[in-house]
């Protein structure tokens, strides 16, 4: 019998998330190589010596491409979607995408699936630190009646964007709604804390038929975020609530983000046709 081959995944980003990916494969050993990581200049030297000989550390996405992975994750930022997405895509390489915010622009969107369709390549959208996407992507078969995505985080998860500069966010003392509108705009202007919403958007109704609601909780249990997510189709009703833990070193960002993106990770590997 033919020895099955290891995939070989390269990130982009070397923060918290790329981090515990390293750190989950090492526990559960699956049958993944990390093979390289793209940061930004100037910092691959500093990050090699942490990864040791673990994974190339490059500067450029041509380097990065020319060690062949099998996926390149992204695990950086919108931004890192926008500069190099379309270009991963187009010569063949599936890209799994975190920052699905950057998607909140339908055009960028449809770039990116043309793309994947000519090269034959896969655009993968883990679901990130949310529950209950089967049901969502299901339901949608029917007719969504309603899709309301709700992202909650304690008011310091939320310093450094629009809702500081609109809120006292220290002296919040009880659940707070800092923003309602459309996933597009809670992706653009909460970059690093909503790109769930547009997931969520693209799974279901659409960008312009999906509610969002960003709540600032003093009350959650020190060290956690939430969300809650709420569906409403002629095929029934359904409500997910999730109470996750933050990552240690960035309360904007869930746990549950890397393990979903390691356990899809694993699943292309148990694949029949891998």
């Amino acid at each position: 019998m033919a020895k099955k081959k290891r995939l070989k995944i390269a990130l982009i980003g070397y923060g918290a998330i790329s981090q515990m990916l390293f750190d989950v494969f090492r526990e559960k050993k699956p049958a993944i190589d990390i093979v390289g990581i793209l940061v930004r200049k100037g910092r691959a030297k500093a990050v090699q010596k942490k990864v040791g000989r673990k994974a190339v550390v490059v500067e450029t996405l041509k380097a990065l491409l020319k060690l062949e992975p099998d996926v390149v994750v992204e695990a950086a930022s919108q931004q890192a979607v926008r500069d190099w997405g379309e270009t991963i895509l187009r010569k063949g390489f599936d890209f799994m995408v975190i920052a699905t915010g950057a998607y909140g622009d339908p055009k960028l969107w449809k770039t990116h699936i043309k793309a994947a369709e000519k090269s034959g390549a896969r655009l993968r959208l883990p679901s990130g630190a949310i529950a209950g996407l089967d049901g969502l992507l299901a339901m949608r078969l029917g007719k969504l009646e309603r899709v309301k995505y709700t992202s909650i985080k304690p008011p310091h998860a939320w310093t450094g964007t629009p809702a500081e500069t609109e809120f006292d966010l220290p002296s919040i003392k009880e659940p707070t709604v800092i923003f309602r509108g459309s996933p597009a705009d809670a992706g653009r202007l909460y970059p690093k804390n909503a790109n769930l919403a547009v997931t969520v958007a693209l799974c279901g109704a659409g960008l312009k038929r999906t509610e969002i609601e960003l709540v600032a909780d003093p009350t959650l249990p020190p060290g956690t975020n939430a969300s809650r997510l709420e569906v409403t189709s002629d095929s029934g009703e359904m409500t997910m609530h999730r109470l996750g833990r933050a990552m240690p070193d960035n309360p904007k960002t869930g746990v549950l983000t890397a393990l979903t993106m390691a356990d899809d990770l694993m699943k292309i590997v148990r694949s029949s046709d891998w």
